[in-house]
């Protein structure tokens, strides 16, 4: 068996080559994901459309999320919608459920069940009165709540 011993040089210049075979394959860029939003890939009409008078929407990218206080007086359309704007077109039926309540004000808050969901949408007509938080406790992509007065 026949041995050789390396020198500096050498061992530099296989050092050397292997860090230019290491940076090879092209030129990486990182770029951010889609930000959340009605202009955002994927994002539901239900977010684009209008607010219109005596409707509420609360809208986040992430949950846990509260938002409000707002009175409510009468019957309602409650829909919500999620989306994912790096991945449109996603199904949510493997997902984490979409989860959000209705929260009074207090120490002891009478809380309402809105959505406990493993779905894109939902929707459900509810007769509330009151002045409650909109609280969404669980949901791992952006999403909007529409509270739409029927009558």
């Amino acid at each position: 068996m026949l041995h050789r011993k390396l020198g500096p040089h050498t061992l530099v210049a296989l050092l050397a080559l292997t860090l230019a075979a290491a940076g090879c394959g092209g030129t990486r860029t990182s770029s951010a994901p889609p930000a959340a939003g009605p202009k955002a890939p994927g994002a539901p009409a239900l977010l684009k459309e209008k607010v219109k008078k005596g409707e509420v929407m609360v809208q986040a990218e992430y949950s846990p999320h509260r938002d409000g206080p707002y009175h409510f007086d009468g019957t309602y359309l409650v829909r919500f919608a999620q989306y994912a704007p790096e991945q449109p077109g996603m199904s949510f039926a493997h997902q984490t459920p979409f989860v959000a309540d209705l929260v009074g004000p207090g120490r002891a808050p009478k809380k309402i069940a809105l959505f406990h969901q493993a779905a894109g949408s939902g929707r459900r007509t509810m007769k509330l009165r009151g002045t409650y938080f909109v609280e969404v406790s669980f949901g791992d992509f952006p999403y909007v709540l529409r509270f739409t007065p029927t009558g």
